[in-house]
């Protein structure tokens, strides 16, 4: 288990922190799940951009992140695929956002509409953050804030 404690000390979780090498099965036995397998690439999308929009400092860890609204992370989606539609943005980044808030990856508050990285995004090994750092500088950022590349 890895505990981790939000700065502040407001909130804590503690995590299941399994093996690098654990196989899909085992994961299902033990009721985790690495990413949420319904909608996959939509998923990954929606991660990828609230990673985008969420990450504090590249230069460190990405957990525990600054805030972003929704709509700035569903920005940053749909510069990925432009031309589609806005209900269909909405309609599959709010599936998003419920499977990875429920799996951890990203903490969202409903009533002000703002997502941050959730503390299963603490368990990224240090191996895994240059790439992280790579897809961090080529996404875009949202293009209703004036938030700078690091």
């Amino acid at each position: 288990m890895l505990r981790m404690v939000e700065q502040g000390g407001e909130r804590c979780w503690l995590l299941p922190c399994p093996p690098d090498d654990v196989t899909p099965a085992v994961l299902r036995e033990l009721r985790m799940s690495a990413i949420p397998v319904e909608f996959p690439n939509e998923t990954s999308r929606v991660l990828a951009a609230a990673l985008r929009c969420c990450w504090a400092d590249v230069q460190a860890g990405p957990w525990p992140g600054q805030s972003a609204t929704m709509h700035e992370v569903l920005d940053v989606v749909d510069q990925l695929i432009p031309g589609r539609e806005r209900e269909v943005l909405h309609r599959f980044g709010m599936g998003a956002f419920r499977r990875l808030q429920s799996s951890r990856w990203l903490d969202i508050d409903d009533g002000a509409q703002t997502v941050r990285l959730g503390p299963r995004a603490a368990t990224w090994p240090d191996q895994d953050l240059p790439v992280l750092r790579d897809l961090w500088r080529e996404l875009p950022p949202p293009r209703s804030s004036g938030k700078s590349e690091r």
